[in-house]
């Protein structure tokens, strides 16, 4: 390692690795203010977290396609829980946080109301966890795609209630 700084970790809610409170020094690459991350340090997701990997990706690949201008709807949940520690945020773009089920509802009414103000250059991004889009927020899903809203939704399908102690959600497979 000739030469490399060691960090520590912490327990969260210190100075965790990854967290703003941690000097520009000590941060990693990932967290370089100059890269373009939808998602960045602050946050408090676990080292290799499937479902931040995937937010990022995600909401990174939506604002290249749409020239910078995003906005998400972030369902409650595991993701809103590691992402917005009060009181700051790791989101680099316009977000929303709703209730557990409605994302969907939430998103459609964002991109209603930028179609009535005229603003066609917006994308609109809802993100929800399974169980707020296959069980608690089916109707508002279901909704959402029965009217046709300009909306790209994403679920992240992890196949429980990761924040309420790994319940099975709708989508979890059945085993026999």
């Amino acid at each position: 390692m000739g030469g490399a700084r060691q960090v520590k970790f912490y327990q969260v809610g210190s100075f965790a690795a990854g967290n703003r409170l941690l000097g520009p020094d000590l941060q990693s690459d990932q967290a370089d203010p100059g890269r373009a991350n939808a998602l960045t340090c602050g946050h408090r997701a676990c080292q290799g977290c499937g479902e931040a990997l995937g937010a990022r990706y995600v909401l990174d690949a939506a604002q290249r396609a749409a020239g910078g201008k995003v906005i998400a709807v972030n369902a409650t949940g595991c993701r809103e829980v590691f992402s917005t520690p009060y009181p700051e945020t790791s989101w680099q773009l316009p977000w929303l946080h709703s209730l557990f089920g409605n994302a969907p509802a939430v998103a459609a009414e964002v991109a209603a109301a930028l179609r009535a103000k005229g603003r066609t250059d917006v994308r609109v991004v809802g993100q929800g966890g399974d169980g707020g889009s296959v069980d608690i927020g089916l109707g508002c899903l279901s909704g959402m795609f029965e009217r046709g809203d300009d909306v790209l939704y994403v679920c992240y399908d992890n196949e429980a209630y990761m924040n309420t102690g790994v319940q099975r959600s709708g989508a979890t497979e059945l085993h026999r």
